[in-house]
Parts: C-alpha cells; structure tokens; sequence
C-alpha cells in the first residue's frame, strides 16, 4: 500500500509540473491577455512590452504551454510538414468586425514547428513594436 501511495504522488506531482507555466513566464498578464480575444478591447497592446520581454523565452517551448500562456489563437494556419502558424492580434482593426480573413492589424506570428515546438515568433509590422530596454 505505502508503494502504491509512493507511485500515486510521484505521478501527481509530474501531472502537475509538466503541465504548468515555467517560472520565468509567470509574470506575463495571461488573463489579460486571453480575455482580449482579436485584440478588439485594447488590452493587449498595453502587454506588448511585456509580451516583448517573454517573446525569446518561448522559442523550443511545446505548443501547450503557449496555448496555457496565450489561449486559443484568434487564427491557425497549417503549414506544409504539419507545421502551424498561431496568429493574436494586438491591436484592434477589421478583424473586429469580419473574424473570417487575416486581417492587416498588428499581430503576433507564433510559428509551431512539426514537432509541436515553437520555432519563430514575429510580428506583421515589426516596425511598429518597441523593444523593451
């Protein structure tokens, strides 16, 4: 009985961690950033900055960590090579209104390699984003 409550915890205990946010993202506005879905209310271009400061930290990262991080991309692209492209828009614009195209408002690029790892992250306007100092 004391082995079977032994494997019990060890197994918790790996459910638990390899599920959660590393310690280094944890600062970044998650539930901020998830309830501005398509960017339409404003709220995440205030996290831009401190989108910009996780922004490396999430390169080789698996993609469940950037849907726990992140949410439900506002739009996915498969790629050849099952590869993905998770696009979140910061700011607000057409897609506002018409959710069926890609709309031309600044967005984040979240590129999720084939195997299921975050390869490239960038931005449509990458001139319009201030580099944290």
């Amino acid at each position: 009985m004391k082995k079977l409550n032994t494997f019990l915890f060890i197994v918790a205990c790996c459910l638990t961690t390899a599920c959660s946010t590393p310690e280094s993202l944890q600062g970044f506005d998650s539930d901020t950033w998830k309830s501005d879905k398509n960017g339409c209310l404003g709220k995440r271009t205030t996290l831009i900055p401190e989108f910009e400061k996780i922004r490396k930290e999430l390169y080789g990262k698996k993609e469940y960590l950037v849907r726990n991080l992140l949410g439900k991309p506002d739009k996915e692209e498969l790629m050849e090579r099952s590869q993905r492209i998770y696009y979140y828009y910061l700011e607000s614009g057409a897609q506002c209104e018409q959710t069926i195209e890609l709309s031309d408002a600044l967005r984040a690029e979240v590129r999720i390699n084939s195997l299921g790892k975050v390869s490239e992250i960038t931005y449509n306007h990458p001139d319009e984003i201030k580099k944290p100092e």
